[in-house]
């Protein structure tokens, strides 16, 4: 440690030193108070502005695009997780057996068939199946009550309101409150990143002390040879001065680097929440819808029940059907309106789950303006599953996520190694001192401090770098992973969404059968050829059947949502009206 001690003149010590003090503790104190009272009230601001406010922030902040570099095979050096990625996904013979080439049949040529299926874009102009589950809600004499002074669609709620899809979705982007959170966590990170750059500057250290001292020194301490002198009865010392850190092991800009890259990826865990949100608010959206059409089917089946109870009645008293038949019709009459008071509630349960994630009224009933559930393709039937990986990889935040992470964790294997480098530090003060109360004597001094410390013979530092070390392996682990999900998700949509699209027709196909059956089983029941139970058969094949088709539509529907987010392109206007990869 080097040391400089300067004294000067007494007449002009006195006016150094009072000088100092009255314009560098003003200043520091000019300096700091703003921003401490700054933090001070956005802290409060942060607790009065409105939820919409603080989700429209968040919204406008994932907007902004994310400044990741993700790495991939052409850049100069790539990283070393992504070569393994790559190698992993490179098709190769697992065993003894050679890796064949999938056959592709041939494409049929239909030429008199009707092409009712649209697109998002570019193949047809309609984007909704031409033959639609529908949607009527039914009257209130055509359910059963479970209480007598509650509605029976709406139970418990005592509210209702129609949305659609657009209204749950900019509902949920201004009020869910796993938005609200996520943009709170990156905040705070954002303000951990400005903490970590605040020790780049020097501190501010200022004090004032007064002693009381009683006694003798021996005059030997000071430089005399014999005798003693009686010391101040008091000693004053008014001091300023500052610490600047020069030299640190890299702890300061690396652990500022690290907290960078955190924040960076908690942006993009922001981003990924929303799309998330999205997600979720369209499946709810669509799981209403199918508990409405299955309403509607259960009301009717309850009808068709009920009025083959009266024809095998009035059959009965005729002397054409004998009182088995009647049971029979009777028993499918309890079972179908067991079927609708279960339908009654799981509607009801529907909308709730779905006021709860857009963060409603939970006493307000969500009833859908639709009054038909359609088949909506919201990508190209066509687009190759190798253009959807791309995009995937272009737009998926949680790529970046994890890759900011990684990069996050290797700069804390920097910060781990600090501690078994140099500490270097320049302190500079000036001092004030007097005795007895009289006059200030100042007193300066600069110091270069050079430190080098090795605590617990560095075994702890070293245990702490290993550790780091294989954190940052994990996290690159992570990031290698999350490629492979990312593949993944977006191979398993693609094929949930092509199977829904084709059970959608043949549902349809299963529709026309069962009502000719059930057509056919009722003349003939009626001509006394047929059996009761054939007509009973039909009705619930007819049921089943109009049931699979709507479970067909909310598949394909929510599928072509879950592609839309898996690819990352997931947005209000994506969900509504379809995207071209």
């Amino acid at each position: 440690m080097m040391s400089v001690y300067v004294k000067n003149d007494r007449s002009v010590r006195r006016s150094v030193v009072v000088g100092v003090m009255s314009g560098v503790l003003p200043l520091v104190a000019g300096l700091v108070s703003p921003v401490v009272a700054r933090a001070a009230v956005q802290s409060v601001d942060t607790g009065k502005n409105s939820q919409a406010k603080i989700n429209g922030d968040a919204t406008t902040e994932s907007a902004k695009p994310l400044r990741t570099h993700l790495p991939s095979m052409q850049d100069k050096h790539p990283a070393v997780y992504v070569k393994q990625f790559e190698s992993s996904q490179t098709p190769k013979a697992l065993g003894s057996h050679p890796v064949e080439k999938a056959e592709i049949p041939l494409e049929r040529i239909q030429l008199d068939q009707p092409n009712n299926e649209g697109t998002a874009s570019g193949e047809q102009a309609s984007a909704v199946d031409h033959t639609p589950v529908p949607i009527k809600r039914p009257p209130l004499s055509a359910l059963i009550s479970v209480q007598q002074n509650l509605n029976p669609f709406t139970l418990d709620a005592n509210l209702v309101e129609k949305i659609n899809l657009t209204d749950a979705l900019d509902q949920a982007m201004s009020n869910n409150l796993e938005i609200e959170a996520n943009f709170a966590t990156l905040k705070a990170q954002q303000y951990a990143v400005l903490s970590q750059a605040s020790r780049f500057l020097p501190d501010i250290n200022s004090g004032y002390q007064l002693f009381g001292i009683t006694g003798r020194l021996p005059g030997a301490l000071v430089g005399g040879n014999t005798g003693a002198f009686k010391l101040p009865h008091t000693v004053q010392v008014l001091n300023t001065g500052f610490r600047q850190s020069v030299y640190q092991g890299g702890s300061v800009v690396f652990g500022t680097l690290r907290e960078k890259h955190r924040y960076r990826a908690d942006k993009a865990a922001l981003k990924s929440s929303i799309n998330d949100v999205l997600l979720d608010t369209s499946k709810r959206y669509y799981d209403l819808l199918y508990n409405e059409a299955l309403l509607e089917i259960r009301t009717r089946a309850v009808e068709i029940s009920e009025e083959q109870v009266r024809l095998n009645q009035a059959q009965e008293r005729a002397g054409t059907a004998t009182g088995l038949d009647v049971l029979q019709s009777q028993a499918q009459l309890a079972s179908d309106q067991q079927n609708l008071v279960d339908q009654q509630s799981t509607r009801r349960q529907s909308a709730l789950k779905l006021a709860s994630l857009i963060n409603s009224s939970l006493a307000q009933d969500l009833v859908s303006a639709e009054t038909e559930l359609k088949r909506r393709r919201l990508i190209p039937r066509r687009t190759p599953i190798e253009s959807l990986l791309r995009v995937a990889l272009d737009n998926r935040p949680e790529l970046r996520q994890y890759e900011e992470l990684r990069l996050a964790a290797r700069r804390a294997i920097v910060v781990a190694q600090a501690p078994l480098h140099p500490q270097v530090n320049v302190n500079g003060n000036i001092y004030g001192i007097g005795a007895n109360g009289s006059g200030l004597d100042a007193l300066y001094n600069i110091a270069l401090q050079i430190n080098w410390q090795l605590g617990k013979l560095g075994l702890q530092d070293a245990a702490n770098i290993a550790q780091a070390k294989w954190q940052a392996r994990e996290a690159a682990v992570r990031a290698k992973t999350e490629f492979k999900n990312v593949f993944e998700q977006v191979r398993t949509t693609f094929d949930q969404s092509l199977a829904a699209d084709k059970r959608i027709d043949h549902a349809s196909a299963q529709i026309a059968a069962a009502e000719e059956e059930l057509r056919i089983a009722t003349k003939r029941m009626q001509a006394g050829i047929g059996l009761n139970i054939d007509v009973l058969n039909a009705q619930r094949d007819r049921t089943q059947a109009y049931i699979n088709k709507a479970r067909a539509m909310v598949d394909f529907n929510v599928a072509q949502a879950q592609l839309v987010r898996d690819i990352g392109v997931i947005s209000v206007g994506a969900l509504s009206k379809g995207v071209t990869p």
